[in-house]
């Protein structure tokens, strides 16, 4: 079964990523029928904890179809940014099959993407750890 996992950075500094299995065979069905469960689910869990809500641009999604693409997302996922296994392991990603793309959950997030706001944003590049 395929799983997607969205993954969010914070203005705070922290990271959060949370996954769910899907029967929809590819990314675009996905992001094209249901994106905004997992967002939702995100604010749902930030609040709980009293954190932000307010993301530092555009989340990522990643699509694994099948399990092995899911432990090379979830390994990649645990990796410190910018280091050589980060390196490695989004090769194993990608060479897995995953499929990637980045997913606006707000109206302002989905303005500055269109807006090209974002284009030397590097999401990952502050990010503390994962909540």
């Amino acid at each position: 079964m395929a799983v997607i996992t969205l993954l969010s950075d914070f203005v705070d500094g922290t990271s959060m990523a949370l996954a769910e299995d899907t029967d929809l065979g590819n990314l675009n069905d996905y992001m094209t029928q249901s994106q905004g469960r997992l967002w939702a689910g995100v604010q749902q869990r930030r609040r709980k904890q009293g954190l932000t809500t307010i993301r530092r641009g555009p989340g990522t999604i990643y699509f694994a179809p099948d399990e092995t693409a899911t432990v090379a997302v979830e390994r990649y996922l645990k990796t410190a940014t910018g280091s050589e296994e980060e390196k490695s392991a989004f090769e194993a990603m990608n060479n897995s099959g995953v499929s990637i793309a980045p997913h606006v959950g707000a109206e302002a997030e989905r303005m500055a993407l269109l807006d090209g706001q974002l284009r030397d944003l590097r999401p990952q590049a502050k990010a503390q750890g994962f909540s």
